[in-house]
């Protein structure tokens, strides 16, 4: 079987930065491989940054409490969201300082939500008391800065459905494109509105390209089974996105074109044929770390995850 080709916004930004980290992310990682590379490289990819996890501790609990209150027509008071996003906080930080993805035996699904795994510790370093305080200052402030925003919490609330961090899958280019936005809202008058949250501290970068790829998928996926029934009535310009930079408290609204849809399309497929040359029709198997190129920019591989796969290789 050849190297299973699926696109996504962050395999492909991957894919540009270091051919060979996404090599080992997407080709090599694998729970179930007996081989104990492609073993390594699964768990090794299951490493996070503190800011990379504390912004999933967000999405969790938009996923797993805002939406479904929603859903019920609940309004949940900040102080219960905050309490749920520090009990969740507090067992992930338990197990990731533990470092439980060592232990013999871990079954990752069996950990449930508590799992977190730390690069700083795998790589022989630690999560400071000061770290923390800052990861949970952020998560706070984007729920603080969440509930401050009345004309975007009343348009959720106008909302017939929230689906949040739902995989849309979908044929390009003789691959498979894979995108999940953070919270798609359904409504019985509009079309659907995609929002991306970023929790970051400058968030000054334009995430325009993602949102297209975003409504590119929900028009072109096969629907959930929970999704409304009208939905194939809606062209990819009709999606309304919006990118809300919850640490800063503000929304960037993105319309779209069918240039914007053309360009997006081009920009997949090349990503598509490029990921294709790298992988030269072999099989998954057959592919080797030295197929690949790593990154020309040293700083890339301090903070790579796959590094000390990476390096053992080339001794």
């Amino acid at each position: 079987m050849i190297c299973a080709m699926i696109w996504s916004f962050s395999k492909n930004r991957v894919f540009r930065k270091c051919q060979r980290q996404w090599f080992y992310k997407a080709c090599c990682a694998s729970a179930q491989a007996r081989d104990p590379v492609r073993h390594e490289a699964y768990l090794l990819s299951k490493l996070q940054s503190v800011s990379a996890w504390r912004g999933q501790i967000v999405d969790s609990i938009v996923e797993t409490v805002l939406a479904p209150a929603l859903n019920r027509g609940e309004r949940p008071l900040l102080n219960d969201v905050l309490n749920e996003a520090r009990v969740l906080f507090d067992a992930q930080l338990a197990f990731g300082r533990q470092h439980r993805l060592r232990e013999p035996g871990l079954n990752l699904t069996n950990a449930g939500t508590a799992f977190a795994a730390f690069y700083a510790v795998e790589y022989g370093g630690s999560v400071s008391d000061e770290e923390v305080r800052l990861a949970w200052e952020d998560v706070e402030t984007a729920f603080r800065n969440l509930y401050g925003m009345s004309e975007f919490k009343q348009l959720l609330r106008n909302s017939t459905y929230c689906a949040a961090q739902r995989a849309l899958l979908f044929d390009h280019s003789g691959a498979k494109v894979r995108a999940v936005p953070d919270l798609i809202a359904f409504f019985a008058d509009r079309p659907p509105l995609i929002v991306d949250w970023k929790v970051h501290t400058f968030g000054v970068h334009d995430y325009r390209d993602q949102l297209v790829t975003y409504a590119i998928a929900l028009t072109r996926a096969k629907p959930h089974r929970d999704f409304p029934a009208d939905i194939a009535r809606w062209r990819e310009t009709d999606i309304e996105l919006l990118e809300v930079q919850l640490l800063r408290g503000f929304v960037r609204h993105h319309v779209i074109e069918e240039a914007d849809v053309e360009a997006t399309d081009h920009r997949i497929a090349q990503g598509i044929l490029a990921m294709q040359l790298a992988c030269d029709g072999k099989d998954a198997n057959e592919l080797r770390p030295d197929d690949f190129p790593s990154a020309w920019d040293p700083k890339t591989c301090q903070t790579c995850t796959f590094r000390k796969i990476c390096w053992s290789s080339l001794s």
